[in-house]
């Protein structure tokens, strides 16, 4: 039966670890395992998949204050997992990773599986899942998969793939589709052509784990092995534990409102705001070190998934959200006065514009009742520090 449970300590709360970090783990609702991949829907819910207990649910959500999971039994063919994906259209799909599985289709009401009975090729052990430009579903599988809704069309190394270790997918600004393998480098496929890059070439590795476009069009890519490598169309640059990358480990990668890189590896998080890398790690209040799946949401703020539970960081105000106490703000939107309502103390409020700029800290000595009558029309985030040092931080529209 598909499990629920009601979270009512607080929107987007977190169990508490010894440094008074908080994230969400399993005691709150998360599935259990690895979360390999993380995607926010339509409607603002966040979803997660696991591709490592294979005797608990492998996909679950969370809406902000209601977690479920979805295992054998509650319509998922399997409990592991390692992509998932929401179509234009609303529904979602989700890649499994062991026993041949396939891949499962939800309306929302019903689900379906499609495996290799009904094209998919040899290897139903789908490891990445993809919707391009013209609607149809790409996914990495033993080869690279089209489908169109109605026939799964495969490629393998006659069509010119590199590999049939295939890995991560990513369609670019262009719209070529890039295939990462885990032996054999990349390959970029713009509708007819494959062309393949690999270590001659000038990539880091072979062994190809991430896949992203940055804001100036430059493409990268994480390995497993030796760090991670920039290609801007004709020139590799490439990024290592000697420039400053926390680890050579890296497996995931994407990108704040601000266009910082953010690189998951084995041993934390480096952001690189094009000079230098910044380490985030379990010291900074992340819940686990090793990353797995990076995901920016529609607030702009970073989710990580770990061996451990998920974090959420927030880019502008640079803190990871460790109040466990709710949160309300009100009215919001709001004019001239503002109402915080938290069990606790407030010791501290600021608010901050979407630049990060610092634009009003009170002194008022009731701080559940703010004058916000200085702030121009427009969305701030409000940053509130407890009595026990603990940080939380809500959005604000002024009108």
């Amino acid at each position: 039966m598909k499990n629920i449970l009601l979270i009512a300590l607080l929107s987007f709360g977190f169990l508490s670890n010894a440094q008074n970090w908080t994230n969400f783990t399993s005691d709150d609702g998360l599935i259990d395992g690895i979360i390999y991949d993380m995607i926010q829907d339509n409607d603002g819910t966040i979803w997660f998949c696991d591709w490592t207990e294979e005797t608990a649910p492998g996909i679950g959500n969370f809406d902000g204050s209601n977690w479920e999971q979805f295992g054998i039994g509650d319509g998922p063919i399997a409990n592991t997992y390692r992509c998932i994906l929401q179509d234009v259209n609303g529904v979602y799909w989700f890649g499994s990773f062991f026993a041949d599985s396939g891949l499962d289709r939800f309306d929302g009401t019903t689900w379906e599986n499609f495996d290799t009975a009904d094209g998919l090729p040899f290897e139903g052990n789908v490891r990445d899942l993809i919707e391009v430009q013209d609607g149809t579903l790409w996914l990495t599988a033993g080869g690279l998969t089209n489908f169109d809704g109605t026939t799964f069309t495969n490629y393998d190394l006659s069509d010119g793939l590199p590999s049939l270790n295939t890995s991560k997918l990513f369609e670019d600004s262009e719209g070529n589709i890039w295939i990462g393998t885990t032996d054999a480098g990349v390959a970029m496929y713009d509708g007819s052509v494959f062309t393949n890059y690999d270590a001659t070439d000038g990539l880091v590795a072979n062994d190809i784990f991430g896949i992203f476009e940055d804001l100036d069009n430059n493409m990268w890519f994480a390995t497993h092995s030796n760090g991670v490598s920039r290609f801007d169309g004709s020139t590799w640059t490439s990024f290592t534990e000697a420039d400053g990358l926390v680890s050579n480990f890296a497996w995931a990668i994407a990108l704040d409102n601000e266009g910082r890189v953010y690189i998951g590896t084995n041993f934390g998080i480096s952001r690189y705001d094009g000079t230098s890398f910044e380490t985030f790690d379990e010291t900074d209040g992340l819940v686990e070190n090793h990353i797995r799946s990076i995901l920016k949401d529609s607030d702009g703020n970073m989710w990580f998934g770990t061996w451990d539970g998920v974090s959420r960081f927030n880019p502008i105000l640079g803190v990871f959200d460790t109040l466990k106490k709710r949160i309300t703000l009100f009215p919001n939107p709001a004019n001239t006065e503002l109402n915080i309502s938290m069990d606790g103390i407030i010791s501290t409020v600021d608010f901050y514009a979407m630049d990060g700029s610092r634009v009003l800290s009170t002194s008022e000595e009731n701080k559940n009742q703010i004058n916000i009558a200085s702030l121009a029309q427009g969305v701030y985030w409000v940053k509130i520090i407890d009595d026990q040092g603990a940080i939380g931080f809500e959005k604000l529209i002024v009108k």
